[in-house]
């Protein structure tokens, strides 16, 4: 009977530990969203995409609160913070992308209006034909150094 008992509390302390631990999916969807969130700050997700950079902050904390009593719910969330994450990463992507294309315009301006600056600063060339070349040595004809 002592037998039965104890082996009966070794399995309920087994089971017990088994649920204390969540599930190695919601382990890892947890630390996935972890790493998608730092990639979205290291990004510059905080200057272009404050607002899903912040809501997948939120889920990734509710998540880790929820991982060991809610696991499946803690799963969706972690779910939801990586989507977030991935998003806000893209958004800096883009933002960046528009800001480049903005230097560029701004550079390209500026270079015409120097040109256009340059061109009313400088009196009118009037011959665009090069000056000719001084004499040099005559050339020989094609077929004239050929003995016939």
């Amino acid at each position: 009977m002592r037998v039965r008992y104890v082996v009966a509390l070794t399995a309920v302390a087994v089971a017990a530990g088994c649920a204390s631990a969540p599930p190695r999916a919601t382990t890892d969807e947890v630390a996935r969203a972890q790493a998608l969130v730092g990639e979205a700050e290291q990004s510059g997700a905080q200057q272009y995409a404050a607002a899903d950079l912040q809501e997948a902050r939120d889920k990734l904390q509710e998540a880790t609160a929820l991982e060991e009593k809610q696991p499946i719910q803690a799963e969706h969330l972690a779910r939801e913070s990586a989507v977030d994450a991935q998003l806000a990463a893209a958004r800096a992507s883009d933002g960046k992308a528009q800001r480049a294309v903005q230097d560029v315009n701004a550079s390209l301006n500026t270079l015409r209006n120097e040109e256009l600056h340059h061109e009313q600063t400088q009196p009118p060339v009037t011959d665009q034909t090069p000056p000719p070349l001084p004499p040099g040595p005559p050339v020989p004809p094609p077929n004239a150094s050929q003995p016939q």
